[in-house]
C-alpha cells in the first residue's frame, strides 16, 4: 500500500506543512514533533516523492557528470574524487559516458536539465561550441574539469599545461637530449596547444630546434601512441627522446618502440604524462609529469557546491593544480 504525506500528518496529529518542515529540514520543529513524526514515517514506511521534492526544495541532491571514456584510466580515478565529495555532502552523482559524441553530449544534457540536476560537471580538455550554447542558454551551474578557459566564460579546474609540459621538456634536455619527438592529442583541442606551446618553448629556451617531422598529433590513447611511434621509429634521423601527452601514448610509444627494435632508455628515453596506477607497474616504469587527478575530480565536485550554494553571489573560478615530475625507468642520462 502507498502512503502519502496527509497519512503520516493524520496518523502523527499534525499539519502537513509540519510534515513537510520535518522530512526537508526547511524550518525547525520541536525534538518531539520531530520524534512522532519520524516514527509515524518508519511505521508506514514512507518515502516523499523525490519530484514533488525538487520542485519544493527547488534543489534535487542530484549532480551531472559528462565523462568522454569510463575505459580510460585517467578518467576512472577522476570519477572516484568527484563521487566520493559528493557523496560526503549528501549529493548524488549521475555518470554519463559520452564517448566525445556530440549527440550523445547534447542528449545527456538535455536530460539532466530535465531530472533537474544542481549542476554539472563536464569532464574536456577542448569544449565544443554546442556545449558552451547549452550552457549560455541554460542557466545550469557547471564545471569544466581539466581545461583551463582562455575566455573567462565559465568556472574550470585545471594543471598548468603549458608549464608541466615545458617541464618535461626541459627534464629531457637535463638528462643530456637534444633531439626530442613530442606526441600529442589533436591541435584543434587548447590543452595540446597548451602543451605543445611548453615544449616548443623548452627547445627555444635551450637553443634546440624545432623538427617538425618528430611532432606526431593524434589522440590520447595507446592505439595513438603505438602508430606514432611506429612511424617515428622508421624513420633514418631518429631523436632520443619522446615527450608523450599522456601515459597512455607514452605505453604505445613503448610498445611501439620494442616492436621496432628499438630498446628503452637505452636507445631512446619516453616520458609520460598523468602518473596513471599503471604507469609505475609499467615495465620499464614510466618517468612522468604526476597531475592529481583524484584531487581534480574532488575540487570540482567542491567548486561546483561552491557556485550552487552561492548562487547570483559567485565569483567565477579558475582553479590550477599543482603537478609533479616523477622519476622511474624509461628515461636515462645520455652521454655526449
Amino acid at each position: 500500500m502507498s502512503f502519502t504525506i496527509k497519512d503520516v500528518a493524520r496518523l502523527a496529529d499534525v499539519s502537513i506543512a509540519t510534515v513537510s518542515r520535518v522530512l526537508n529540514r526547511s524550518k525547525p520543529v520541536s525534538p518531539e514533533v520531530r520524534e512522532k513524526v519520524m516514527k509515524v514515517v518508519d511505521e508506514l514506511g514512507y518515502n516523499p516523492n523525490p519530484v514533488a521534492r525538487t520542485l519544493i526544495m527547488k534543489e534535487s541532491m542530484l549532480i551531472g557528470v559528462l565523462i568522454p571514456d569510463i575505459a580510460n584510466t585517467f578518467i576512472s580515478m577522476f570519477v572516484r574524487g568527484i563521487e566520493k565529495e559528493l557523496f560526503q555532502q549528501g549529493y548524488t552523482a549521475l555518470l554519463c559516458n559520452t564517448n566525445s559524441d556530440t549527440k550523445v553530449e547534447l542528449h545527456y544534457l538535455n536530460l539532466l536539465r530535465e531530472k533537474y540536476v544542481d549542476g554539472v560537471v563536464l569532464l574536456t580538455s577542448a569544449p565544443k561550441p554546442e556545449q558552451i550554447d547549452f550552457f549560455n542558454n541554460h542557466d545550469i551551474p557547471v564545471i569544466f574539469s581539466s581545461h583551463t578557459d582562455k575566455d573567462s566564460r565559465f568556472p574550470c579546474i585545471n594543471i598548468d599545461d603549458y608549464q608541466a609540459s615545458y617541464d618535461a621538456t626541459k627534464y629531457l634536455i637535463g638528462l643530456g637530449h637534444r633531439s626530442i619527438a613530442f606526441f600529442c592529442g589533436p591541435m584543434e583541442y587548447y590543452q595540446t596547444i597548451r602543451r605543445f606551446d611548453g615544449y616548443k618553448q623548452a627547445l627555444a629556451d635551450y637553443g634546440i630546434e624545432f623538427q617538425t617531422k618528430w611532432l606526431f598529433a593524434r589522440d590520447y590513447n595507446i592505439e595513438s601512441g603505438y602508430k606514432s611511434g611506429m612511424e617515428l621509429f622508421a624513420q633514418e634521423d631518429q631523436p632520443t627522446a619522446v615527450c608523450c601527452v599522456s601515459d597512455m601514448v607514452a605505453i604505445g610509444a613503448i610498445r611501439a618502440a620494442e616492436d621496432s627494435g628499438v630498446s628503452v632508455p637505452e636507445d631512446v628515453s619516453i616520458m609520460g604524462f598523468d602518473d596513471i596506477p599503471i604507469a609505475g607497474a609499467y615495465r620499464p616504469a614510466l618517468t612522468t609529469i604526476r597531475q592529481p587527478v583524484y584531487d581534480l575530480g574532488a575540487g570540482s565536485a567542491q567548486m561546483l557546491l561552491k557556485q550552487i550554494r552561492e548562487k547570483d553571489n559567485y565569483i567565477r573560478e579558475a582553479k590550477i593544480l599543482p603537478h609533479e615530475i616523477i622519476e622511474r625507468e624509461s628515461c636515462r642520462v645520455l652521454n655526449n
